[in-house]
């Protein structure tokens, strides 16, 4: 990781509170046998870290990156300080290699992980030494990045980073906190780049909360280098899609499906990364959706009025879309108002055939109230209403589609209301067109969803029915002789073998009688196995019907 492999400070072969002095010899030594082709090393390089590369362009550099008192102090966050016997203690099992030792030396000196005038070097050298083992294994650990991050975010927002500064850079020096604050998360973001989004890496969003624990600009400003972006991409599609949508109403849908379908990943990466609740996420959602409702209003006020083109389902689909993404305040309300209005319209078929349904029946009342007043009963004249009007009215109105649709709503108001007004109809209308708003009522029914009470209280019924019917027929199973014609008629034909005959035997008699009591035994078996299979058979069906009841 680069932050720490490359750092100056490993790459000069010190710690980040090495002296001035200690720096001027290290730089020396190294370029003396770089001179004569020969690269020095030294007993904390830690080659678990990788190479170090000492050649005289790179000492250069790396001289001149901490030349400035800030950036001493940024390299000396994501690399090691020696600042009393447990840093050495610690150092020196780094040194041969014992990294989990190393880091328990230093746990050991954080007490509920508050940063310290005692500890801060702990605090920075535990982080710095998970940082640098966060690839170890061949692959990111998003964890142990994170809390390297977090603990290293409260030794520069802590009380004591002033005495890491005087530590690194000696008393009387001063650096803005915010400054420090900005360099160490680009210096991070650009740490985590070659796994960033990567398999076996860490994601954006992964990145941006381990700064959880930082202050909110410092936090905004890690989110602004991902989110700014798509931001800009999906506010440049809604400025694009306004318009088109401008230009021509009448292809408003394919520009709003256009909009969603091209923002869908950059805002859920958004949502993702900034979290539903995060204002700026919101605004952005308020923005899309808006745009998108408003291609869905323009495209059925421009076909709604041309008439060529039911523009419903199209328009219907892009307010859900609008819906999906959930909108808030003002925009919420507009996408609630405009799918109720599309749901009405949807419905409106569905709305003129109970208000239909509904007038006959009060008509209906209104001729029984008037029928049964004194004044019609004297004079013996009655108001008839003329069903045949009704039913040439119905009759294409009653749509077997616009009944399935009805039924398959899903709407509860909606049902009830046509099931209601149908079936009240049905008491009122003559028995010669009741079979009309019969087979209606069935249709309907069959097309309800199971779950549907109107649909389970007939079902229910139905059962009810078929379990009456089916314990009656089984009675009548037990009270049937089976296969009684071919025993009469073997009965009557042993009756008459029986009556004696001169010119036959005894034992002849017997040998017939015998013979023909064998074939009656055989009905008397064949008819009670007959019987048996119908019994066990109609039982079955009972027990059925009896476990489709105990469901309801």
């Amino acid at each position: 990781m680069n932050a720490v492999k490359n750092n100056p400070y490993r790459t000069l072969g010190v710690f980040g509170n090495s002296t001035e002095k200690e720096l001027q010899k290290q730089i020396a030594t190294i370029k003396r046998f770089a001179e004569v082709g020969k690269s020095k090393s030294f007993d904390y390089d830690f080659p678990f870290f990788g190479d170090v590369v000492r050649s005289i362009d790179r000492v250069q550099e790396a001289a001149s990156k901490i030349e400035q008192a800030k950036n001493k102090v940024h390299y000396a966050l994501f690399w090691f300080l020696n600042n009393g016997h447990i840093d050495e203690a610690a150092l020196n099992n780094l040194k041969e290699g014992h990294i989990e030792k190393a880091a328990e030396i230093w746990e050991k000196t954080l007490k509920d992980t508050q940063v310290t005038p005692k500890n801060f070097t702990s605090v920075s050298n535990l982080s710095t030494l998970q940082l640098g083992i966060v690839t170890k294994n061949g692959s990111f650990d998003p964890k142990k990045f994170t809390a390297s991050i977090e603990l290293k975010g409260k030794l520069i927002l802590s009380e004591v980073f002033n005495n890491f500064i005087a530590t690194v850079i000696g008393e009387g020096l001063t650096i803005n906190r915010d400054i420090i604050l900005k360099d160490f998360a680009d210096e991070v973001i650009q740490l985590v780049k070659p796994y960033l989004n990567k398999t076996k890496g860490i994601n954006s969003s992964q990145l941006i909360n381990a700064f959880n624990s930082f202050p909110t600009e410092i936090k905004q400003y890690v989110s602004g280098k991902f989110v700014d972006r798509p931001i800009s991409y999906i506010e440049s599609q809604i400025d694009k899609s306004k318009q088109y949508r401008d230009d021509n109403p009448g292809d408003a849908e394919e520009y709003g499906e256009e909009l969603f379908e091209n923002t869908k990943e950059d805002l859920t990466f958004l949502k993702k990364v900034l979290g539903a609740n995060n204002v700026q996420y919101q605004m952005i959602v308020n923005k899309l959706a808006n745009e998108i409702l408003q291609c869905s209003i323009d495209f059925f006020n421009y076909h709604n009025e041309e008439g060529e083109y039911d523009p419903f389902d199209d328009a219907l689909k892009l307010v859900n879309y609008a819906n999906e993404i959930c909108p808030t305040g003002q925009v919420r309300n507009r996408v609630d108002e405009s799918l109720s209005t599309l749901e009405k319209m949807r419905f409106q078929d569905a709305y003129q055939i109970i208000n239909f349904l509904n007038q006959i029946f009060m008509a209906f009342d209104e001729v029984e109230r008037e029928n049964s007043t004194l004044e019609s009963r004297l004079s013996g004249r009655r108001v008839v209403i003329n069903e045949d009007k009704i039913m040439s009215v119905a009759r294409p109105l009653m749509d077997n589609q616009v009944i399935k649709k009805i039924a398959t709503s899903e709407i509860e108001d909606l049902i009830d209301d046509f099931y209601n007004s149908l079936y009240k109809l049905i008491t009122k209308i003559s028995y010669s067109n009741k079979d009309f708003f019969e087979k209606k009522k069935k249709f309907f029914i069959d097309n309800l969803p199971i779950t549907n009470r109107i649909k389970a209280k007939f079902e229910k019924e139905k059962f009810e029915r078929q379990l009456r019917e089916a314990e009656k027929e089984l009675k009548n199973i037990q009270a049937t002789i089976f296969l009684k014609k071919e025993l009469d008629a073997a009965n009557i034909e042993m009756n008459s073998i029986k009556q004696w005959e001169f010119l036959r035997s005894q034992s002849e008699r017997e040998r017939q009688i015998n013979e023909q009591q064998a074939k009656i035994n055989q009905i008397l078996k064949k008819a009670e196995q007959e019987k048996s299979t119908k019994l066990k058979t109609q039982q079955d069906k009972i027990t059925s019907l009896k476990q489709k009841l105990k469901d309801f």
